[in-house]
């Protein structure tokens, strides 16, 4: 009798056991689907002026020492940057991403973008996505001051970097970042949608056009001026073609196999006055 209940006891505790494993192998299975079905971590940076005397530049002002620093952190910690197309081959072609992918970016097309981090990237061997305003470009390019503390890089600077192979334009729109009436790619209150389609296909369209026949340069990446968001614009935005677009909302993006993911993509916004670890801990990376 106390054989039998001895062996009853060990059977029973071989099941719970063998019970308790199948379990575990389920719970693993599960959150490794989980973990594919949410996609694949990539951080955004951005960045605008880079400059050597950035203290009276402005908040989101950095010293080349810090963006070279921020490089470096990156590397260090296993990051490969990619440029923002690299995301759409992922998911339209099934090019391989590297293992842990980061994105970045530089908004207005600062000509101290050309002077400073052009040759920090070529030294580490790392990309970035610049995204440039026509007006801008225009305006700098008749005058061609090429002064790093306030010029925008001129179509012929935007040629070049371009041409390096470190960095990937992106379009900023021709003249929906401050030098008109209408503030980023809102709609004005006194337009219809159908004004508002027009309107904005006129401008992204002509900027596509002059980077073409100026720089160029065939680009498929749209960034809302400031931020600003209009959801309208959204439909129009793949509309004209552009593979991903850019948003100022500070948040972790994962990339799967649904190209939606690619429309809106946030970004870290990278203010000076804090130190690279604390910067990019802050945001997960």
């Amino acid at each position: 009798m106390y054989f039998i209940t001895v062996r009853k006891n060990s059977i029973i505790s071989f099941l719970l056991i063998f019970v308790i494993m199948c379990i575990g192998i389920i719970n693993f299975v599960y959150a490794g689907t989980e973990n594919k079905e949410e996609g694949i971590k990539v951080p955004i940076l951005m960045y605008h002026s880079v400059l050597k005397n950035q203290k009276s530049k402005g908040t989101y002002v950095v010293t080349p020492e810090q963006f070279e620093s921020d490089i470096l952190y990156l590397k260090n910690n296993g990051y490969t940057s990619v440029f923002v197309s690299e995301l759409s081959d992922y998911i339209r072609n099934n090019t391989p991403l590297p293992e842990k992918p980061v994105v970045i970016t530089l908004d207005d097309g600062y000509y101290n973008n050309y002077v400073y981090v052009l040759p920090i990237l070529e030294k580490h061997q790392m990309k970035a996505s610049i995204a440039v305003v026509g007006k801008f470009t225009d305006i700098f390019s008749d005058a061609d001051s090429h002064n790093a503390n306030y010029s925008h890089m001129t179509w012929e600077d935007i040629k070049e970097i371009s041409d390096s192979g470190y960095i990937e334009i992106s379009n900023h729109t021709y003249d929906m970042h401050g030098t008109n009436d209408r503030f980023g790619c809102f709609i004005k209150k006194s337009e219809t949608k159908e004004q508002y389609h027009d309107a904005l296909t006129a401008d992204v369209m002509k900027m596509q056009k002059l980077l073409k026949e100026k720089s160029d340069v065939d680009c498929k990446v749209f960034t809302y001026p400031y931020g600003k968001i209009y959801n309208g614009s959204i439909p129009i935005i793949k509309e004209m073609g552009f593979l991903a677009s850019l948003s100022c909302y500070e948040k972790m993006n994962y990339i799967t196999h649904d190209e939606s993911c690619l429309y809106l993509l946030g970004r870290f916004n990278r203010p000076s006055g804090i130190t690279t670890e604390n910067f990019m801990k802050k945001n997960g990376i």
